[in-house]
């Protein structure tokens, strides 16, 4: 009797090993049972074998992606997208979307095989589309995606962003940690900043999280700068790994708004680690997937326990966080390429690398991608871009590197994707995922990318990386996902504000006030070729919001003159057109700020004599506001509907006709209660005020 359990019970663990198998053990595990049962058989399966590898080692990562870039022109509007043949396509079927869709609906173009082409007249300036191309036919159905755009608006607010920054760091990187925060400021978010214990919990750290949602209702990120609190989450192995099955490093609990999280049900000893054990009430967390959407963007830096790179952790976060400002101020060599160094192959139709193949050709365009050994490739050249994967542990990837590599050299490139076992678990002594992060020359941006697969192509028309790590956390159908998808594992450790792009800021912005005259702003030129001009903001604190003030400002000079009386803070950027793989958009740099107290002159007259007349009607309005208008010349020109306090409400772009002409604006949704409005032109800005009841 004891024998039959024993048996038994060997019989159940065999089975649980079994169910616990990746895809590619099950596969081995089935060949040897036939080789038991069918020995008379052996060689026939052996050559059938032979066949199967030949033909999969015949196939690469890169037959798994459709490699998209765009062409874009201005007049008459036009996206052309074109994409490398892949090899056995019987059709390619592109879908098109907003960017914010959550579907892509129906295909609007059916291709052949044979096409690598496709053109979009349907598009306008100033707006952004999304696209799919899915090729059909072979053994293998490839994806492509890219975020294409004509001249593309900036983006000049992005929101509120929660700095959290561990106790270690408020005095021992004062410097470096104010740098950031002027970077990020500068960069169109509202940072607040909040110091906390390197002891909190995670629940601590979530309730500090929620509450400044609470108070800041357009809170968009969160950077924890430091050792925060790390949760733990699942009974998870998304590297198939038996003996890492239990609770996995789960930074996203703290982005997700419900607070839906339980510590009841899983109960799991097995991990070879302590830390991944889970157990009722022990603190971490029983979700494997997310409860609720991640609401907010969240990036980590975090270098402890990293001793194999022979500095503290103050050495490696200054360091970090100065290479991080150089490359804001586009003050590095940054070449824009990829390199990707795949030792998984295809691996059962994963194709790893194929984030590497699908993500970098919208990026930094397909000739600009190569096959490359990633150490000595970062070591030796810039690759702004990089993948590689192999066989894991905790602190190396094989065919890739080490952690001791990463520490031997520098890493010029900026933004990598690894993968491999164990390492996605990054809260471990000399973590092979954080170590690019501690290099002498230090990447800025890291991810576990292949299970699920990570998108990125946002980013070639300025979206900062932290959107793209929330769209991939709550990916499940949208995008092709592989194994694991909406895991809670999946995180950045990197600045979630990184952007692809940025250009050289101005530089010497004073304000000068005169009693009642308001304040006059002069500054010195980006340096960089190209610059179309300069917006300014303003703001009632340092750490306030900066509103949009001006239009497209192409003189180094410009006079604010509406408002309310008191201590102003002005903020300065450049902006530029940008070309990319994926199109053109206009791309802000960092701004420049000054402060003055300042005094407005009477509102209701012309800012200066100039060619351009108007009057409104009705005043008071109820619904639209008629606008009539006498110009000397056709221009451009912003109009902008401010209440008393200096609050733009609206905004538009309009193109004014030589002679007279009469237009209206909707009104009806402000609240009742007297605006101005304003009227720029190249050279002039006309106030008038006007009553909405």
């Amino acid at each position: 009797m004891l024998m039959m359990i024993a048996v038994t019970g060997e019989r159940r663990r065999i089975r649980r090993r079994i169910i616990q198998r990746t895809r590619e053990e099950r596969f081995c595990i089935f060949e040897c049972t036939l080789k038991m049962f069918f020995m008379k058989k052996y060689c026939l399966l052996l050559l059938f074998t032979l066949f199967i590898n030949n033909l999969l080692r015949a196939q690469t990562a890169a037959d798994y992606a459709v490699q998209i870039t765009a062409a874009v022109q201005e007049t008459p509007p036009q996206i052309k997208l074109s994409w490398k043949p892949l090899s056995g396509a019987t059709a390619y079927l592109v879908y098109r979307k907003a960017k914010a869709a959550p579907t892509w609906g129906t295909a609007v173009a059916t291709l052949s095989g044979a096409d690598t082409v496709y053109t979009d007249n349907s598009v306008t300036t100033d707006t952004v589309y999304e696209y799919r191309v899915t090729k059909q036919g072979g053994s293998i159905t490839a994806y492509g995606y890219i975020c294409a755009g004509i001249a593309a608006p900036p983006v000049h607010n992005r929101g509120a962003l929660l700095l959290l920054v561990d106790s270690l760091f408020p005095d021992s990187c004062a410097a470096e940690i104010e740098q950031l925060m002027s970077d990020i400021r500068g960069d169109g978010w509202q940072p607040v900043r909040r110091d906390i214990p390197r002891s909190w919990r995670d629940t601590a750290v979530r309730a500090l999280i929620r509450s400044t949602a609470q108070a800041y209702a357009d809170l968009s990120a969160v950077f924890l700068l430091g050792h925060i609190a790390v949760p733990y989450s699942g009974n998870i192995n998304p590297d198939g790994h038996p003996d890492h099955l239990g609770a996995w490093p789960a930074d996203v609990y703290y982005a997700t708004a419900n607070n839906t999280w339980t510590d009841v049900s899983v109960n799991s000893t097995a991990a070879a680690q302590a830390r991944h054990h889970n157990v009722p009430g022990d603190g971490k967390w029983d979700q494997g997937t997310l409860p609720s959407v991640a609401a907010l963007q969240l990036g980590r830096v975090d270098f402890n326990d990293m001793p194999a790179f022979g500095r503290t952790e103050v050495q490696l976060m200054k360091s970090y966080l100065n290479r991080l400002h150089q490359y804001k101020m586009d003050s590095l060599q940054v070449v824009h390429r990829g390199l990707i160094d795949d030792h998984f192959g295809v691996f059962s139709g994963e194709a790893f690398a194929g984030n590497g193949w699908r993500n970098f050709p919208p990026l930094v365009g397909r000739e600009n991608v190569e096959a490359a050994a990633l150490i000595s490739g970062l070591n030796n050249a810039s690759y702004q871009w990089s993948y590689g994967c192999g066989g894991g542990t905790y602190t190396s990837a094989s065919g890739v590197g080490t952690t001791a590599d990463f520490a031997a050299g520098p890493v010029n490139g900026i933004f990598m994707l690894l993968f491999g076992s164990y390492f996605g678990d990054w809260d471990a002594q000399n973590s092979f995922l954080r170590a690019p992060l501690c290099a002498s020359t230090p990447a800025l941006a890291v991810a576990w990318a292949g299970r699920p697969h990570w998108h990125l192509h946002h980013m070639a028309l300025g979206e900062n990386i932290g959107y793209s790590t929330r769209l991939t956390q709550n990916n499940s159908s949208t995008y092709v996902a592989n194994y694991f998808p909406t895991g809670v594992h999946i995180a950045l450790m990197g600045d979630p504000t990184l952007r692809t792009d940025y250009i050289r800021p101005a530089a010497g912005l004073t304000v000068t006030t005169q009693p009642a005259a308001g304040a006059a702003l002069s500054w010195t030129a980006a340096p960089d070729t190209g610059v179309a001009g300069y917006y300014v903001y303003r703001s009632d604190s340092r750490s306030g919001r900066y509103a949009l003030i001006s239009p497209l400002v192409t003189a180094t000079a410009f006079q604010d003159a509406i408002g309310t009386d008191g201590l102003k803070y002005y903020m300065v950027r450049p902006v530029k057109k940008t070309a990319t793989p994926s199109g053109s958009y206009y791309n802000l740099g960092i701004g420049i700020t000054d402060s003055a107290t300042v005094t407005y002159p009477p509102a209701g007259i012309a800012q200066t004599a100039g060619t351009l007349a108007i009057a409104l009607y009705p005043n008071p309005a109820a619904s639209r506001l008629y606008i009539t208008a006498d110009s000397r010349q056709a221009s451009p020109a912003q109009i902008r509907i401010t209440d008393m306090q200096g609050r733009v409400m609206d905004s538009y772009h309009i193109s004014l006709q030589q002679g007279k002409q009469e237009f209206s604006l909707p009104v009806q949704h402000l609240p009742a209660g007297m605006y101005l409005l304003h009227i720029a032109t190249d050279g002039q800005t006309i106030i008038r005020k006007f009553l909405r009841q």
